[in-house]
């Protein structure tokens, strides 16, 4: 039995890509620095998250948008260090993509003095 590669000539996430750009974009235009944590459930990102608000909360502004295929657990945990959190379901999938994050917008937090 012979191998049959198909080669397709069109990236198949181009319109996430695109607007991965745009969200890219719009944050640099408002000076705001992002950090996309993935992993497979369990390997840490959350405790990774929390210590990171613990070092650094006192010297920058902290903002977390959090992704679940169904809870709120790890928002709420992120909620309740009192950093500003928006919680995106994702009705199973596996991953945020560019469209599930672009609306995602938390009240203001002053900055610190």
């Amino acid at each position: 039995m012979t191998v049959k590669v198909i080669t397709v000539g069109e990236k198949v996430l181009v319109a996430n890509e695109v607007k991965a750009r745009e969200n890219k974009s719009r944050l640099d235009r408002q000076h705001i620095f992002t950090i996309n944590i993935m992993s497979s459930p369990g390997a840490g990102k959350t405790s990774l998250i929390l210590n990171t608000i613990k070092q650094l909360n006192k010297k920058i502004r902290i903002a977390v948008i959090e992704g679940d295929v169904a809870s709120s657990v790890d928002a709420e945990k992120v909620n309740a260090v009192g950093i500003p959190v928006i919680q995106i379901n994702t009705a199973g999938g596996c991953h945020l993509d560019a469209n599930m994050v672009a609306p995602a917008r938390g009240p203001a937090r002053p900055a610190s003095s």
